[in-house]
């Protein structure tokens, strides 16, 4: 395994029909399965590649953990590009010194960190859309909905699916995955370059170390947009064909915390990240 897309190609030929991803949605946790989040994956990254996001290029990802993080950083993969994901604990200063540095081109953002990105949009020259997670009113000409994105790369593999497919086939193990930020505690921050072999190796090697059963679930407390929690959550249990859990996202941060332990008790997990 040397890349994150062939760990999650061989996870869905493997268990196509367990769930990967479970989201509290209506009032109740519903699982979403392999298949389908690579049904959504593809359709994500074939509309992705149609706005003109090329292999190299960069986007950004300011979201809470949830199905959408996922699907947007493999989409993102699969289309030949880098994810730079960013913790949504940044002010918009910080943002913007992101994403600048970063030079990324397309930004995707949840609803609750919107706000954020509209105030430093002028200052970015580099960035060309934004994908709203949740949908925008009244959308300007450089403001994407998700679902319309989803929905046109859906169209766009119904009728040739060879295209994009000839794309995430070449990723090598050497590609860069993500742009990965240090906190900027002591100087600005660095950005780590880790490539799809970076995590792959690691996956692998995590799971020498950790027995986890295709049955098992965690719900994932750590932020997405950390390293650790990619490697040590994320792929390692997609890797295995387990399950993860996000938590349920409130109106605020605070609320969002305290969802954790009404959700430990709803989704029972095997095991925990902390």
């Amino acid at each position: 395994m040397k890349t994150i897309l062939e760990l999650f190609e061989t996870a869905v030929l493997n268990y196509p029909d367990n769930i990967y991803l479970w989201e509290k949605k209506g009032g109740k946790f519903e699982g979403t399965t392999y298949k389908e989040t690579r049904r959504q994956v593809l359709n994500l990254a074939a509309g992705l590649v149609e706005i003109g996001f090329k292999k190299g290029d960069r986007a950004a990802l300011v979201a809470d953990g949830r199905n959408d993080w996922i699907i947007s950083e493999l989409g993102m993969l699969y289309a030949g590009g880098i994810n730079v994901p960013l913790s949504i604990r940044l002010e918009t200063n910080e943002i913007a010194f992101r994403l600048k540095h970063s030079g990324s081109k397309i930004i995707f953002v949840s609803k609750l960190h919107a706000q954020k990105i509209e105030e430093i949009r002028g200052e970015l020259p580099d960035v060309e859309k934004v994908v709203f997670i949740d949908g925008k009113e009244n959308p300007g000409k450089n403001d994407i909905n998700y679902s319309d994105l989803m929905n046109h790369g859906k169209k766009l593999r119904e009728s040739n699916p060879d295209v994009y497919d000839i794309i995430w086939k070449n990723i090598q193990p050497n590609d860069m995955a993500n742009i990965s930020y240090t906190s900027g505690t002591t100087a600005d921050p660095k950005g780590i370059i880790l490539s799809h072999l970076n995590y792959a190796a690691n996956v692998v090697q995590a799971n020498g170390l950790l027995d986890i059963d295709p049955s098992w679930k965690t719900l994932a407390i750590l932020p997405w947009d950390h390293a650790f929690a990619h490697t040590g959550c994320l792929y390692v249990f997609m890797y295995k064909g387990a399950s993860i859990a996000s938590v349920e996202i409130g109106n605020s941060p605070l609320e969002t915390l305290k969802n954790i332990p009404k959700n430990i008790k709803e989704v029972k997990p095997h095991i925990m990240m902390s």
